[in-house]
Formats: structure tokens, sequence, C-alpha cells
């Protein structure tokens, strides 16, 4: 439906929209199993559907899944996760489905194209493969393996399936052909809990006579300080055939042959540290994974027991190398070459070499800046590498390729050594390397600088989310840090996460120790610095995830680790108020620890020259977290509300009606009519939570107010968690002036100051530009532009935008703004033109859903 008015300016709400045509063709399409299209290998045994309405409406379906199950006609509007009830799904299982709905008429539409599924392996006993690692010959730490096997077929398959579990990293080949174009395989897990399995169809590389299956393999995260006790990766897989003969299993055991590869480890793998690869080219053998290769001389595999965790299917996309960004200058430095790319990004290079000589070390180290007044720290160079490098080893031939396979960097400059003379700018490239996920959004305005703040945020978001992990490209840490999820609603709107985010959820889940706490990383492979709001951020995902996906089983599924959470903040206070605490430390948990506890992480400092981590006082920190821990009550009050759990919501209501007021008059000062802690953050979190009494809220808004406008000349005064809420509260309060002005500072601090001044590419660790330059820390403000600007909101009654509410809003001198959303019932539009005191507002929303939509005025409307 597309709406066109022009009108003076108002602010009421038009009529519920519903989006109906004339003709009874309904057409169904974007058919989802499990979130994704057509996926393989899937472990779940009710499979959760869905489909788009490209026309028309919905009031039943019908669902066929040939010879599994028929849902007959069953009246709902719904096309959001339904889930597969038919006989039980069995391992290796291949689904064809389809769908087709009445409309209001009565009338049935015509069935949908087909869509698929295969199932994975379900039982321990599917597996036939053997846990299997290097031979005991090897005596290397942390080697880089080839792993092979051959085997004969008498005749050509009909189709063929290689399952790899392994929490290590691998790329596989079947006769020398590398199988399809992920890397970085599998997606990074909390892999003392869970070890993924990928699977791969390879039918059409396997030929009569002899073949070959490799694996070559690097140890990624699988480190010996990480919980592996052997010096190598460890794998399982098994390649499965149909042919005229019947079934034939090819599994790993002590049979396969393994060496060491070319590539060996360069770094620790740990904080600040994560190295690369050093690659001996005069090491390399050619032909190792074909089966004519003779590999008697190499050693037998060794057969492990096997891990005592779940092994699952990698239930969301791959990661995958973007297109070539050409280098854009090169310049010498102290006998080596400086190569800028002109953009940050995390991923690889591919650097052409000539006139090798055997044996000749071509030294690449990683920078992300140069200028020394930012940098956190910097190597012997002066460059800020956190120890980020990669060496290639000539062999016998003067000209190679180098790059990169078990390691990724977070980059702008290569600083290359070893080389006598500059490489051509044609002959280095760099790649960005993120998970695979569809485009969700577009935004543009009549403001350039939002337009470039909105630009770079999105950018922001790809170079973070490598290995399945949103704060994964990171070079110092590579964590999924729980702050990240100041983020969640900007990565929602731009990109199809959905299965990005319940993978997310599922390594908060897993890192739950005993006692409730979630930690704050995830996955997790020791601990870090945070505060509530970091493990905290497994509510916010559950809750985003059914506000933005309509995802109500994912709720059932979180809601006992949510509640154990909620508990375990509880066990940390006196007198019912939350107070400081060390969750790493066990015998004492008061020892105090700046890293823990944490609050708004990094506000500005006092000026841009001023470079520091911002640590807040005791008080501080802990308004923040009580406040934070009011959220939480209520998160669990809202998913008590959406299971029908009348006892925890009535648990929850007496929570929250004792400690709303406690919390506001343990940390309110009479005198000044304000909170004790009266920054911006705090004022946000306050206002968030609610605590004040309801004629108080007007007074703590203007203080808010007064604090952006006056303290601040029209600047942001919050950091990491600050940032998010803030915008976030100021849409919900109908103040775009407010968010307009924010955003559109071009001064200290602000977004607009780091492009200006810092000629940042992507969102730095501090407000100054100081520090890491490839990190979400200064938050952003990505939903803004879809929610604010452009207006385009769920509706809570009718999660997934199964009902939606249009409110843009006319600010800013703005002029214009185009934006839609991918939304999982189809494309929302909201475009608006502003001339003089008219208004044009062109909207359209999918088939199948209902909008509200708020027109701005100078009146209310009649």
């Amino acid at each position: 439906m597309k709406l066109t008015l022009l009108t003076a300016l108002l602010l009421a709400p038009l009529a519920c929209l519903s989006q109906e045509q004339a003709s009874s063709q309904v057409t169904v399409s974007e058919l989802r199993c499990e979130y994704l299209k057509d996926p393989w290998g899937i472990d779940v045994a009710h499979p959760r559907l869905s489909w788009q309405l490209a026309s028309g409406s919905q009031t039943a379906y019908q669902v066929v899944v040939d010879g599994m199950w028929d849902s007959d006609r069953v009246l709902s509007d719904q096309s959001l996760d339904i889930q597969y009830a038919g006989k039980p799904l069995e391992s290796r299982q291949r689904c064809e489905w389809k769908v087709r709905v009445w409309d209001k008429d009565g009338k049935v539409s015509p069935w949908s194209a087909p869509a698929r599924w295969t199932m994975g392996l379900l039982t321990a006993e599917d597996w036939k493969g053997k846990w299997i690692t290097a031979g005991t010959g090897s005596g290397k730490m942390m080697v880089h393996l080839w792993l092979r096997q051959t085997f004969e077929l008498k005749s050509d398959v009909n189709s063929a399936t290689v399952f790899v579990n392994t929490p290590a990293l691998y790329e596989l080949f079947i006769n020398g052909k590398r199988v399809g174009d992920d890397v970085l395989m599998p997606a990074y897990c909390q892999f003392k809990r869970r070890m993924f399995y990928n699977v791969h169809d390879v039918s059409s590389l396997l030929q009569k006579g002899t073949n070959c299956i490799a694996l070559w393999m690097g140890p990624g995260w699988y480190q010996t300080h990480y919980g592996n006790p052997f010096k190598a990766p460890i794998v399982r897989a098994q390649l499965e055939m149909e042919s005229p003969g019947g079934r034939a299993v090819i599994g790993t055991d002590g049979q396969w042959r393994t060496a060491d590869s070319c590539i060996s480890q360069v770094g620790g793998w740990a904080w600040n540290n994560f190295g690369g690869e050093r690659y001996d080219d005069g090491k390399y053998i050619a032909g190792w994974n074909l089966a004519t290769y003779d590999d008697r001389a190499w050693a037998k595999a060794t057969e492990i027991a096997a891990p005592n965790v779940t092994a699952s299917w990698q239930a969301l996309p791959g990661s995958r190398t973007g297109p070539p960004i050409q280098a854009r200058t090169i310049v010498p430095h102290k006998g080596k070459w400086i190569v800028d790319f002109g953009t940050t990004l995390t991923g690889w290079i591919r650097l052409r070499l000539e006139g090798l000589t055997p044996g000749q070390e071509v030294v690449i180290d990683y920078a992300d800046m140069l200028d020394p007044q930012l940098m956190f720290m910097h190597n012997e160079d002066g460059f800020q590498t956190f120890k980020q490098r990669d060496v290639y080893v000539a062999g016998n031939s003067p000209t190679a390729v180098f790059q990169s396979k078990f390691n990724q960097h977070g980059f702008r400059y290569a600083i290359i050594g070893g080389l006598a003379k500059a490489p051509r700018l044609a002959d280095v490239e760099a790649m960005l390397v993120q998970t695979d996920l569809e485009k969700a959004g577009e935004f543009r305005c009549s403001n350039e600088l939002f337009n470039r703040i909105h630009e770079t945020t999105v950018y922001t978001f790809r170079t973070q989310i490598p290995c399945g992990v949103l704060g994964g490209g990171e070079p110092r840490e590579k964590e999924g840090y729980g702050d990240g999820g100041s983020f969640l609603s900007g990565m929602l709107y731009n990109f199809r996460s959905d299965a990005f985010f319940l993978k997310w959820l599922q390594d908060w889940r897993d890192n739950q120790r005993a006692d409730g706490h979630f930690g704050n990383t995830a996955p997790a492979q020791r601990p870090h610095g945070g505060g509530p709001s970091w493990g905290g951020q497994a509510s916010e995902l559950v809750r985003r995830l059914h506000l933005y996906y309509g995802n109500k089983a994912i709720v059932a599924e979180a809601y006992p680790a949510l509640k154990k959470y909620v508990d375990y903040l509880e066990s940390h206070t006196e007198n019912d108020i939350l107070r400081y605490f060390n969750p790493f430390e066990s015998k004492d948990p008061k020892k105090f620890v700046q890293w823990q506890f944490l609050g708004d992480w990094t506000p500005p400092t006092e000026s841009a020259d001023k470079h520091k981590f911002e640590f807040e006082t005791m008080d501080q920190r802990e308004f923040f977290n009580n406040c934070y821990r009011i959220l939480l009550w209520q998160d669990l009050a809202d998913f008590a509300n959406v299971l029908g759990d009348t006892a925890e919501q009535e648990r929850c209501a007496a929570r929250l009606a004792v400690l709303r007021p406690l919390i506001h008059k343990t940390y309110f000062d009479a005198g000044k009519n304000s909170y004790r802690v009266a920054r911006q953050a705090y004022l946000v979190i306050a206002l968030r939570a609610r605590i004040m009494p309801d004629e108080l809220r007007p007074v703590i808004l203007r203080q808010l107010e007064n604090d952006i406008v006056v303290t601040h000349k029209g600047h942001l005064g919050v950091g990491l968690q600050g940032s998010f809420m803030l915008l976030d509260l100021l849409i919900k309060e109908d103040r775009p002036d407010l968010a307009a002005l924010i955003v559109g500072q071009e001064t200290y601090p602000g977004w607009g100051y780091l492009l200006k001044e810092r000629k940042v590419t992507t969102w730095p660790e501090t407000w100054s530009g100081w520090g890491s330059q490839i990190i979400l820390v200064v938050g952003t403000p990505g939903a803004w532009f879809y929610e604010g600007l452009a207006g385009i909101r769920p509706d809570p009654s009718a999660p997934g935008f199964k009902k939606i509410i249009i409110r843009p809003a006319i600010v800013g001198g703005l002029t214009w703004v185009k934006a839609h959303y991918d939304s999982p019932y189809g494309r929302i539009v909201s475009n608006w033109k502003r001339d003089g005191k008219s208004l044009t507002l062109d909207v359209k929303i999918p088939a199948n859903t209902t909008a509200t939509v708020f027109v701005p005025g100078e009146s209310p409307r009649e």
C-alpha cells in the first residue's frame, strides 16, 4: 500500500492501514526453515517455518512437507515460526515443503514454489567418523595440519555429503578442489560446551575410481591455554555417498594420514597477541590433496576420545570475503613499505610477489593507525599493530601470491618488510571477512553528515562480525563482549540477523555458570571485564528477537537461564541494593578490580586531547547497575506475560514495586531535586528504569534536556551503554529534536567530530579517536535513522512487524528521508519530503500486515 499525504504539519495517528487487494490471487514466497533458505544439515526436531506474501492477505494457511506432514487448513494470519508437527524427522532426511494460504474472501492461493531442508546427524550413533588429531611424532606447538584419505568408487555417485565437526578451523578438499566459498569455518562458539558441524554437498566432485578427501586445518581458538590437551587441531568428519550400489561412509579414523602443513602459528592467540601465520612455501607439497599423491611417508592420525560436548549444526551463515579493496598508496618507511588501503577493515590481504629468492622472508605487520598521539600501544616501529603479523617464506619460485587462511586481522595499513623495492599498487589488495548476512535496510536523507554517520555505522558492523561473533573483528581481543548488545537494534535494521543473534544467545546460555553468572563475553575462554549489563545482553537479545522477529519460542527456551541470572544478581545485594562484586573472585568477591562491575563504559573525557579510559566512581557504578537490574526484572515480567506464567508475573511485579522506590530513595538528593549521580547516562537509565515517582519524571526529563542543550552544548556525554540508551529514550519520549541535535554535531564529542577531525572510517574505541580503530565501543546511532527519522518501528502488540508503527520525525533542517526495512513479513518503506509547510509521505507496508501512521503536523487532525 502506498500512502501519499499533503498535510499541514500535525501529529496524530491515522486510522489503521491494512494491505489488501481486490484480486483473490495471493502469492506466497520467501520460504524459510530455521530462518534460512533451504538449509542443509539442521538438527532441530521441530523446525520453524516461515513465509511471506507478495500480495494480498492471509486468514488461513496449509503447510505440506512431502510425505511427512500436512497441516490441513489452519485458521491463522501468522506466517512466522510455524512449527513443524509431522512425523518424527530422521538423520539425513531430505524434506521438500510448500505453502498455500486463504485470503479474506476465503479463496485459496496457488501453492508456493517448493522449498527444501535436509536433516543433519541427530544422534551420537550417526557419527561413524572417529575423533582424530596429529600423530604423536609432532613436537611443535599448535601445528597446522594436513589430513587426507583415499578411497575407491566403483561407479559414479547419485549424491554425496560431507559432515565436518571440529572446534578448530578448516578447509575441505575433494580431489584437490576446495569445497565451497566459506572461510574461517566453523563459526566460533563456546566449545567447552558445544562444537559445530558444517555440511557440504560434494556430489559433483567425486568420480569413478580413486578419490581423495582432505582437510587443511588451523587451530583457531582451540589453543592449549583455552583447553586443548593436544598440540594440534582435532576433528571428526565423514563422507556419506549414495550410489546405485547402495550407501557408503568414509569416516575419519586412525588410518587417515597426517602431516604438518607449510603454515605455522605466529603469536600466542591471546590478548594483544593474536599474531597470524608463517607460510613457508618451500614446505608446501604440490598435490598433497590429490588421489595420486603418495602419502605412505606421512604419519597415521591418532584417534582420541570424543569431547564431552554437544555436536551442533552451525545454524547461521558462514564467513565470506568481500570484493577486493585496492591499495591506495605505498610509501617507504625505514626500509619497509607502508601500504594504505584507505579504510579500516577486518580481513586479509592478497600480496603478489616477484623477484623472490629461496628462503627470503617477507614480514607483514598490520596496523589500524599511524598517528602516535592516538595510539593505545605501538610496536618497535611506532605502529599500532597489536602484534598482528604474517610471514611469507619464499620457496624455489621467484613469484608467489600470499593470502591468509586461518586468522583475520584488523587493519588499514600493511607494513611490509623484506622487499628491496615496493610492490605495485595493483599487486596488493585487501578483503573484508564477515559473516555473510543478508542486507535488510537502506537509509538516505538530505543531510550528508547523517548519511556518512549511517554508512560508517553499517560498515563498522561489517568489520565486527567475522566467525559468527559480534565484536570478533577487534584486533586486540576478537571477543564477543556483551556490551556489543548495545548495537542490536542497529544491526537488526541493517542486516537479516535473526539466525546470527540466535547463535549468540546460545553462546550466552552455554557460557552460563551453575550459579547463574553469564560472563562478560560470549563465547568466553577466559574472564573479561564488564558488568551486569554485559551478561544482561542475553535478556536484551531475547527481547529484541521477540519484538523484531516475533520469536516466541526463543522466549520459552531462554526463560530459565534469564531467571537464573536475575536471581544471581539478587544474591549480591545488601539491604536489597546491588553492591559491587567481582564475579571471578570466589574467595573475596569484594576485592576491587577496576575492570569489573562497570556501568557506562568510556564516556567522553573533558577534551579531545585527553586520552584515557574513563572509570566510574563506585557510586556511579552501583547506581547504574541497580537501575539496570530494574530493566532485567521488567524484561523478566514481560517474558512471563508472553508465556502466560502468572506466578512469575506476580513475583516480578512485587519485586518491582519494592525496588523502584527503594533505588530512587537510596540515590536521590532531595536538596538538588535530582540524583546524586546526575550525568547524562545515569539520568537516562533512571528514566528508562522508571524508578522515580510519576510526578518527578518530567523534572528529570527537563534535567536531561538541560544537560544536553546547556551543559554539553548539544553534545552527548555518555559512553558505550549510554549512547544507545540515550537515543532509544529520546525516540520513546518523542524528542527527535534532541536526538538530531546530538547526531548533527561536528565538534567534540560526537560521531561527526570523529569523521571530520579524526578521519575515521570505522568507529574507534574512544570519543577522542584514541585506541583501537576497529571496535564497538563509542556506540552507534544505527537504529535511530530508521526508528527516529524514518519512523519505522515494531508495534509491541503484534511482534515481528505484524503490526507496524510509522512515526517519522521532521527535524534537523531535513527536507527528505528515504528508508526501507525488510521485515520478516516483507519490505516496509517510509519516505517523506518536505516543501515549506507541505509534507509528502510515502508509506508501503508488506502484505498481511497493518500499520498505524503518525503524520507530523502543527495541530491535531480532526
